[in-house]
């Protein structure tokens, strides 16, 4: 008896004992027998000489060009052969192209739009393979190493389990399909019908978000087996406000793959994604590399969504649907298998877009909706308070920090493009005003002169370009340069303003609209050569009963106050440099009961140049025949003195009546009973 059929008479024997063998029996023993089988078969393969792989359309063929859409010729045909693709026609069309990256995807390489080194390597190597012997997976002529054909690995068992599985518990390690499909028939064959329209998500009219936006469901369902799609091809037509075609990736950014709630993909949208087909007007993408189970017998819904890009100026519409061969899996046997598409292809003529069926999906983004936002304007908490400013007498001064504006945008993103501003006060524009400044932070937006001379003069920065995003507030910082001065310019005063409607502003539809709200500063107090700016640092209040006498009791105010010389020495304040007064809420002030107290309290000192000191001032007043309620205390003028000049900040200066940094220089209210 020869070699070969003693090997073949102990392959009938194994195969006769896995069919007899008990129900219960283990797993591992009907595994080993199955592998002692395919270890024979090999062997048989063996000494048969090992038929080439390069037999029909690719007998002959070795891969020595790069291929791609479009390449013809005698290798085309054996990679079709090889690949699994039908029809054979020697012509590499989108389908052959998606048959390709999966190739490339199942031997690890990044997938590509060609047939290049790497891939030819491998393909020609399967090329020198020994055919498959026996029941060997599909590209395996052992029980080792992966299939040169699915990629899948060549130990799966053969017999009655799909590959991937050594019993009919469980789910394949190699497909992840269940390891109970298909039993009886080799490997477990499957198939997948004619994908159907899913009913959600329906076409829709009038979306107004442009993030993961469902734009197409396919209800798959698969017979014979369960089915892994790893494989959509799409199409994707993009019509320009109802009036052309446009290219997709201006109007898509991405798609993605969904099972249920669940991610399988992300697909950026692209001149290296987007590919064209047999015509200018055909524009597609291959989807690829997700796991997508579809259980046998059952249907189950594949969903693709799209972020859209956000700000475009006018509507987009978005037909999707299925492309060429549509959907592509693995059975539970590892063969491919695929669905035809949903619609052979969109024609466009203009603005139209002709389906050859109803099984299509349009979408339209109504960007004159999401394009739209509200710019809304206010004065910052950090404007700097109405104080005392220093010219120098030689040379000016510059950057004097005057207002901060806030400019908040809602329902959508806004762009800045234009902010007009204007000054009030007393100051002399004409050779006082050198230029009014708008910083975005440290960041110098413009600089501009005023429009006149008088109170009311604007200053116009155009050709801005200063982005806001929804819900987020942008701060603008305005600045002024005065030069230098004589002492006329004394006790003048300036402050900024942003009037309604002063922004003009730009909506993510790019339409230009302006802004709501205004912004008014405080009022600045300019002396030539030297002042001393004033700040409240801190306030308190204290009632304290009498003890003995029913009705009486002492209220005690305290204010504390920052003084900066600038520009001399300045003579540090006491008692009569102070105003003081105790109010009631309704606004009836006096003069507090008992005296003012100023700590320190030293006339001889002095504040030097560019030095600093805090003053504390106190009164109080007695609750005898007052009524009871809420009392407070506040601060209504303050004098100042240094070399050459003296000044006096109060809430009655001239046309400063609406300086609220100045007539909020007080405690808050306190009960007295």
């Amino acid at each position: 008896m020869s070699i070969k059929r003693t090997i073949i008479t102990t392959i009938l024997a194994l195969a006769l004992v896995a069919t007899v063998a008990p129900a219960a029996a283990q797993a591992d023993t009907l595994s080993s027998l199955m592998a002692q089988i395919s270890a024979l078969q090999a062997q048989i393969a063996s000494l048969q000489g090992g038929a080439n792989a390069g037999t029909g359309l690719c007998a002959g063929v070795t891969f020595t060009r790069t291929l791609a859409v479009g390449s013809t010729g005698s290798d085309v045909k054996c990679l079709q052969q090889m690949l699994s693709v039908k029809p054979t026609s020697g012509y590499f069309g989108p389908v052959t192209l998606a048959a390709v990256r999966e190739y490339q995807e199942s031997k690890g390489f990044v997938p590509a739009n060609q047939v290049g080194p790497q891939t030819r390597q491998a393909l020609n190597a399967s090329l020198s393979a020994v055919t498959p012997a026996g029941n060997f997976p599909a590209g395996c002529t052992s029980t080792a190493g992966f299939s040169t054909t699915t990629g899948l690995s060549c130990s799966s068992p053969v017999g009655n389990f799909p590959a991937g599985c050594a019993s009919a518990t469980g789910f394949s390690s190699t497909t992840g399909v269940s390891c109970s499909t298909g039993t009886g028939t080799v490997g477990g064959t499957g198939f997948l019908t004619t994908p159907e329209l899913s009913a959600s998500p329906a076409s829709n009219a009038n979306i107004i978000a442009t993030s993961n936006v469902p734009v197409l469901g396919v209800d798959v369902r698969a017979t014979g087996s369960d089915i892994t799609v790893n494989s959509a091809e799409v199409e994707l037509t993009v019509i320009k406000n109802a009036a052309s075609q446009e290219f997709p990736a201006i109007a898509v950014q991405n798609l993605y793959v969904y099972d249920g709630s669940t991610l399988l993909g992300t697909y950026p949208v692209n001149t290296s994604t987007v590919l064209t087909g047999s015509n200018s007007t055909e524009y597609y993408m291959i989807l690829s590399g997700f796991r997508f189970v579809a259980p046998v017998n059952t249907t189950k819904s594949l969903t693709i969504t799209a972020d859209f890009t956000p700000g475009l100026e006018t509507n987009r519409v978005l037909t999707i649907n299925l492309f060429d061969q549509g959907l592509r899996g693995v059975d539970g046997s590892g063969a491919y298998t695929t669905a035809s598409a949903l619609v052979n292809a969109a024609t466009v003529s203009g603005a139209t877009v002709t389906n050859s069926t109803s099984n299509y999906r349009q979408q339209t983004v109504t960007y004159t909706t999401v394009g739209s936002s509200t710019l809304t304007v206010s004065i910052d908490p950090s404007t700097p308070a109405s104080t005392d400013v220093a010219i120098n007498h030689t040379s000016g001064t510059t950057d004097v920090p005057v207002s901060v504006l806030d400019a908040k945008s809602t329902t959508g993103a806004s762009k800045i493009t234009s902010v007009v501003l204007t000054v009030q006060g007393t100051l002399p524009a004409t050779g006082k005003v050198n230029a009014l400044k708008l910083y975005d932070g440290s960041i110098l937006l413009g600089s501009q002169s005023l429009s006149s001379a008088a109170s009311g003069a604007t200053a116009t920065f155009s050709n801005l370009s200063i982005p806001v995003a929804q819900d987020a507030t942008k701060a603008l910082t305005v600045k002024v340069d005065v030069a230098a001065g004589t002492n006329a310019i004394n006790a003048t005063t300036l402050k900024v303003n942003l009037a309604s409607s002063a922004i003009t502003y730009q909506t993510p539809a790019l339409s230009s609209t302006t802004a709501t709200g205004t912004a008014a500063g405080n009022y600045m107090y300019f002396y030539d050569g030297g002042a001393t700016a004033i700040g409240l640092v801190s306030t308190s209040i204290a009632y304290t009963p009498n003890s003995t006498t029913s009705g009486s009791g002492l209220a005690t105010g305290v204010l504390t106050f920052s003084f900066k010389a600038n520009g001399g020495t300045t003579t540090e304040p006491v008692v009569g440099d102070f105003t003081v007064q105790s109010c009631t809420v309704a606004g009836s002030c006096t003069t507090p009961s008992t005296a003012i107290q100023v700590t320190p309290n030293n006339s001889t000192s002095g504040i030097a140049d560019q030095g600093t000191a805090t003053v504390a001032i106190s009164g109080s007043f007695q609750k005898l025949a007052l009524a009871s309620g809420y009392y407070y205390f506040k601060v209504t003028a303050i004098n100042w003195a240094m070399t050459g000049v003296t000044g006096t900040l109060s809430t009655s200066s001239g046309t400063d009546n609406d300086a609220s940094a100045i007539t909020n220089w007080q405690t808050s209210p306190v009960y007295v009973y």
